[in-house]
């Protein structure tokens, strides 16, 4: 088989699998595990990042007779998430994709990729170790975490999470509060960065993040569609013009190509799952 071909395959098979290593990961993170959150932005930064460069790759190869770009063409394109979703945008306009193959641009998936593209660009990625040694760097910026809840959390809870909904979960954390907090510390910090010192709040904080996590998936996965549907077409494009380099791109991204709905529902995203 065409080495070049392999190399594409475990490509496009490392990016998505990334993509929805992260979307899972955030299903698990919380205030009390808050190393999940971290987990999610390496695996999706890392994600796009290879997604968005292999529609690059593949793009030029259909663009200049099956040739692909130089090694330092590639290294070029830098980490700028933001950057580079943008260009894989630019090559759907340019190939006349549907709105459903091109990037969603509302105000959270901005947030969504914000918060990714410092991660990626080493802004925020090192943030501990930076803030324990004194990097200056990140003395006037927030954790990722935090910048997470700000630019994505907060705003899908503003836009889904009712009135009806936060007094049922001001009731639930009441009545445990009301059953254990007698005989029980809470010591705990949540993402924003605020003291959890009551079983009332860690309960209400568990109920808002377990709230908002399905909406987030969801808006982090349409991402995901975008770039996966790109993949999808070019790799539709090579086998039109018999470039035997490159295989179908859309089998790796399969999983990716649901609707919201789904997206909503479905905590466990891999592409070697059933």
């Amino acid at each position: 088989m065409n080495p070049t071909w392999n190399a594409i395959a475990r490509e496009a098979a490392l990016a998505a699998e990334h993509l929805g290593a992260g979307a899972t990961i955030l299903g698990k993170a919380n205030y009390a595990h808050h190393a999940h959150y971290d987990q999610a932005f390496f695996s999706l930064s890392t994600g796009f990042e290879r997604a968005a460069k292999l529609a690059f790759v593949v793009d030029h190869a259909l663009t200049n007779a099956g040739a692909f770009p130089s090694n330092e063409v590639v290294r070029g394109y830098g980490h700028n998430l933001a950057q580079l979703l943008d260009q894989a945008d630019a090559i759907a306009k340019r190939r006349n994709l549907g709105a459903r193959a091109r990037l969603p641009r509302t105000g959270i998936h901005t947030g969504i990729v914000s918060a990714l593209t410092d991660f990626a660009n080493n802004i925020t990625r090192y943030y501990n170790l930076d803030f324990i040694t004194g990097n200056p760097r990140v003395a006037q910026r927030d954790n990722p975490t935090k910048a997470w809840f700000q630019r994505v959390v907060t705003p899908v809870l503003q836009k889904h999470y009712g009135a009806k909904q936060q007094e049922r979960h001001r009731r639930n954390g009441r009545a445990i509060a009301e059953l254990i907090q007698p005989f029980t510390m809470v010591r705990h910090t949540a993402e924003t960065g605020e003291e959890l010192e009551t079983v009332f709040d860690a309960s209400l904080q568990t109920e808002v993040t377990e709230f908002a996590k399905p909406y987030v998936r969801m808006y982090v996965l349409q991402l995901v569609r975008f770039v996966g549907l790109l993949l999808g077409e070019l790799g539709d494009a090579a086998y039109g013009t018999q470039l035997d380099t490159i295989p179908h791109l859309s089998e790796f991204f399969a999983i990716f190509n649901n609707d919201d709905d789904y997206f909503l529902k479905r905590k466990s995203w891999s592409i070697y799952q059933p």
